[in-house]
């Protein structure tokens, strides 16, 4: 007996090891995939800017399917050419998928017109402009998306080949998607993509984006609306305001936007940030105390939390209406667009999700 508790002793003396901050982290962290779009905005381009825009929220709810499920970060990079209104526009990564769509909505096709476009410079800034993770289990994908070779005449250090060769040299995979036929661009389109270990693939000029309706459109719709009225806002009120303004865009977008958008957010894992409906009841009863949800205030506290879990089952069922109804709607869609923008994305980046622990 005297042997046990001496043994029983010790051991409670060893001090116990609590792994650092950094190690808790990156075990609980889930794999990321960091996508960055690099658009010709160029005139020519307006077809697949205006499908882009409509898909975004497709693409999203696609590549989120994955298991585990990923933490999706998105950045833009808009470009076109020296003499027109900018060159480059750089929006930085972002896993608000509400802001993502408000930048690329910023996108007007316009300017080019001499052919080549600043290719270079798009890339440099995608490669060097972008906060990319530099450690952790990540999966880094560049989409250069145009219809127009680059311009070599140029000699202002910009070099597509430098660029490529060091994104390759990051991690960064880098895939072409031609729009049109133009052979110049061909040519160029398939080296970036052989050098910088990614995928080619030839569109129409439109992105292969047409829009099509189905007749579980408007349901959808209506739905996804319904959906984002079940957020109780919570935090402090700047926070609230910003979110607030996001669900307020969010329900005025256009009918064909909408019904991507009720898609992606029925298997979101949040509605909005502050959205209390879906947080632990302690953590629910600590922003009530603090008078922090002003859509709750002058309940009860029992009161209070009565209407967030009804917030909640409402939300459940919902969700459940819109993922029934969006399967019915992708398989009267899929027969249609196979080498769309939005397919060739989803196709190649699923495919090189493998190597960071996600499956579809």
């Amino acid at each position: 007996m005297e042997m046990a508790i001496a043994v029983l002793m010790a051991l409670a003396a060893v001090p116990r090891v609590t792994p650092a901050p950094n190690q808790q982290a990156v075990t609980a962290t889930r794999p990321r995939v960091e996508v960055a779009f690099v658009l010709d905005t160029t005139g020519s381009m307006g077809g697949l800017i205006e499908g882009a825009k409509r898909r975004i929220w497709s693409i999203a709810r696609r590549i989120g399917e994955g298991q585990p499920r990923p933490d999706l970060r998105i950045a833009l990079v808009a470009y076109r050419d020296i003499g027109d209104a900018y060159v480059t526009q750089v929006h930085p990564f972002t896993s608000d998928m509400d802001a993502v769509y408000q930048s690329l909505s910023s996108f007007q096709a316009g300017g080019g017109g001499d052919g080549p476009e600043h290719v270079s410079a798009a890339l440099h800034a995608a490669v060097d402009q972008v906060q990319w993770s530099d450690t952790g289990n990540v999966l880094r994908m560049i989409f250069l998306v145009g219809d127009a070779p680059p311009h070599v005449d140029y000699q202002d250090g910009f070099d597509y080949h430098r660029h490529v060769a060091d994104a390759k040299r990051r991690g960064i995979v880098v895939d072409a998607i031609q729009c049109g036929a133009d052979p110049q661009t061909t040519a160029v389109w398939r080296d970036i993509a052989s050098v910088g270990l990614g995928h080619y693939a030839q569109i129409d000029s439109q992105g292969g984006m047409n829009a099509q309706v189905t007749p579980y459109d408007a349901e959808l719709a209506r739905l996804g609306a319904e959906l984002s009225g079940t957020v109780v806002l919570s935090g402090a009120a700047p926070q609230r305001e910003a979110a607030s303004k996001a669900i307020a865009a969010r329900q005025a977008m256009p009918a064909s936007v909408a019904v991507e958008a009720a898609g992606y957010y029925a298997g979101a894992g949040a509605l909005a940030a502050g959205d209390l409906v879906d947080r632990p009841v302690a953590e629910q009863r600590a922003e009530l105390k603090q008078n922090r949800a002003p859509a709750l205030a002058g309940k009860t506290e029992k009161e209070a939390l009565d209407q967030l879990a009804a917030q909640k089952a409402k939300r459940a069922d919902l969700k459940a209406k819109i993922e029934t109804l969006q399967k019915k709607r992708d398989a009267a869609l899929s027969a249609g667009e196979k080498d769309a923008f939005d397919t060739e994305v989803v196709a190649q980046l699923k495919e090189k999700a493998e190597k960071v622990g996600i499956k579809y």
